[in-house]
């Protein structure tokens, strides 16, 4: 028990990481909800990323990284076939915003918050383009 009381929470990196995802995560929601028929995921969308986000944050400390990585593929499985079916697009945001909070989560403290900033916006101009012009 005084094992998991010594572990260390970086406050700092955890309130900047937070911000950028959250700041990500809106512009992928205004984005998505041009579409009326996205609108009505933008709730999910935004508690996925943020609880993915969460518990990427948390599990990094320990050293679970296969194990962690399986257990999120299997949670989002359970998930995903006890739901309706979605379109494509659909599963594609949802995706799309998973992966923007395990980048803001899991990179590692070698990568600069500059790669991480470059990563995400990356992936939002993308989206944005291809929502827009394809």
């Amino acid at each position: 028990m005084t094992s998991l009381l010594l572990v260390e929470f970086d406050w700092n990196t955890a309130l900047i990481r937070f911000s950028v995802n959250t700041f990500f995560i809106a512009s992928m929601i205004l984005i998505i909800s041009k579409q009326m028929v996205l609108r009505r995921f933008s709730f999910s969308f935004l508690m996925i990323s943020l609880i993915v986000f969460f518990l990427c944050f948390t599990l990094k400390n320990f050293d679970l990284n296969l194990g962690m990585a399986l257990g999120l593929f299997a949670i989002f499985g359970i998930i995903r076939y006890r739901t309706q079916p979605l379109q494509t697009e659909e599963m594609t945001y949802l995706f799309i915003v998973i992966t923007i909070g395990v980048i803001n989560a899991l990179s590692k403290i070698e990568v600069s918050y500059i790669e991480v900033l470059f990563a995400n916006l990356v992936i939002v101009f993308l989206t944005y383009v291809l929502e827009k012009y394809w």
